[in-house]
């Protein structure tokens, strides 16, 4: 059930089942304002606005994009960082505009790269012990680091999971889940998400995946989406789970495309409430 009047704030607890968003990335060769309309049309509760042009500052053209489709999560940006001064400038500028949005209360981020010059250019990330007063976040304003594809490492090194974790919680933030950067890095997405604490776990980007192709539709690839989706809410997740696609996915029929999101979205919400039943039922039991 879409929940467009909610808004994350210290005083209002959190809805009973997630909020399905769609993520800006899946037509991104459309105007925002298209995508907010389609979005819109196929029933999401919100959106996840990708952060690729310095150009998107608060102001009335994406307020008025969130009043169509609420702006509920940004995603920082993720290359071309000189365009915002560099890393930080390009967060705290993502921040800026998430404060100015009324109905924005979440920050996808990727960590930054681990190469030599990577870190010795965000050195201030390895120093920084609590991201949301770095950025000048809002109280509501919730930070996550994704998880991105990993190599197979050594079997005797530490799971990069388990690292990112502590780097989450050493950060003062939350967890973006990438199910198809889980699968395409090899791993099971399922014994992946059991290690997640939920208090931990703030948005899941959603989508499928086979080898080493990402972000296809949920049913394209070979991963467990559906006891992926049950499992979340037999757990009691309550946050964002976010459909996060390649533009290939859709037809050029904006009514098809509308359609095929609305699909997807029933299909979503359904396994949801299969999960949640499930653990009504256990606790009942109990």
């Amino acid at each position: 059930m879409c929940r467009n009047d909610y808004v994350m704030s210290a005083e209002t607890p959190e809805p009973d089942s997630p909020t399905i968003l769609l993520s800006a990335g899946c037509l991104f060769h459309l105007p925002l304002k298209r995508i907010a309309q389609i979005g819109r049309d196929a029933g999401f509760c919100g959106m996840e606005l990708i952060m690729n042009s310095p150009k998107l500052k608060p102001g009335a053209g994406l307020e008025a994009i969130s009043d169509m489709l609420p702006i509920r999560s940004l995603h920082a940006p993720f290359r071309d960082w000189a365009a915002w001064g560099g890393h930080l400038g390009s967060w705290k500028a993502t921040t800026a505009l998430a404060n100015a949005l009324p109905q924005a209360d979440h920050i996808t981020m990727h960590p930054p790269g681990s190469r030599l010059a990577n870190m010795i250019q965000n050195r201030w990330f390895e120093k920084a012990c609590d991201l949301p007063e770095l950025l000048d976040a809002k109280g509501r304003i919730r930070f996550s680091l994704e998880n991105m594809p990993w190599a197979e490492g050594s079997p005797f090194s530490r799971d990069p999971l388990d690292k990112l974790l502590d780097q989450c919680r050493d950060k003062n933030v939350g967890l973006t889940f990438d199910v198809c950067h889980m699968g395409v890095s090899g791993r099971n997405v399922m014994d992946a998400i059991a290690k997640v604490p939920m208090e931990r776990l703030y948005n899941v980007h959603f989508s499928d995946a086979r080898g080493h192709t990402e972000h296809l539709s949920p049913g394209k690839g070979a991963l467990p989406l559906d006891d992926f989706l049950r499992h979340l809410t037999a757990r009691g997740y309550t946050r964002y789970v976010t459909l996060e696609l390649e533009p290939a996915a859709f037809p050029d029929d904006l009514e098809k495309t509308v359609a095929i999101l609305a699909d997807m979205r029933e299909a979503m919400e359904h396994r949801l409430a299969e999960g949640a039943r499930s653990r009504e039922h256990a606790e009942s039991l109990s």
